[in-house]
């Protein structure tokens, strides 16, 4: 019978879909896809949520995301936590927009504030929406919060099935983190998957 299996390569040219691998520093480790080519480099996206926070202590979300107590954690704690031939070459780690997960829906329109963000490919295979938080299902936060006149305390987030939902920003819920490497050659210090590219007959 043919299996699809992943194998180790050393590349050059990172493509959407590759993976790496991640040791973060007293989280484990972890995988992030290829999401998107830029001519900065390459956005990934982590496969499963490091830990879950509140995205903010008080009942607010005033600031939104950029003022948020999460988007500090992930500046003073999460970034740290990367090993240092990654985080040197990091941009913007970050979570997800609505935008990037979901594209712009009614929900969007009616709920959401908004973003600029195209939906990312792999995106719209709802499998791929999906997050465990914790080896279990999870809802994990979102960049936008919702709108004024409907909530001051909500943001969005996807569900353990990989639906849109929104929640009090006083709730835990997973991180799931993207982030821009700034480069087209990536050392492979713990390992680059590709998907799909051996093909063994058993």
């Amino acid at each position: 019978m043919k299996v699809l299996r992943n194998r180790e390569v050393e590349v050059k040219n990172i493509r959407i879909g590759d993976q790496i691998v991640i040791s973060l520093s007293e989280f484990g480790e972890f995988t992030a896809t290829a999401q998107k080519i830029t001519d900065k480099g390459t956005l990934f996206l982590f496969d499963d949520c490091v830990t879950r926070k509140p995205m903010n202590k008080k009942r607010t979300n005033k600031g939104g995301f950029e003022k948020s107590d999460l988007k500090k954690w992930i500046d003073n704690v999460l970034l740290p936590a990367f090993p240092d031939y990654l985080r040197n070459r990091i941009e913007n780690l970050t979570i997800p927009t609505y935008g990037q997960i979901f594209g712009h829906d009614a929900f969007y329109n009616d709920v959401i504030e908004p973003d600029n963000d195209d939906q990312l490919p792999l995106m719209t295979k709802r499998k791929n929406r999906i997050a465990d938080v914790e080896n279990d299902y999870g809802w994990y936060w979102l960049q936008n919060a919702t709108k004024k006149e409907l909530s001051t305390d909500y943001f969005a987030n996807v569900a353990y099935d990989g639906d849109a939902d929104c929640g009090s920003v006083s709730t835990p819920r997973g991180v799931r983190p993207v982030f821009l490497l700034v480069t087209k050659y990536l050392p492979l210090v713990g390992g680059l998957f590709e998907r799909g590219k051996n093909h063994e007959k058993t």
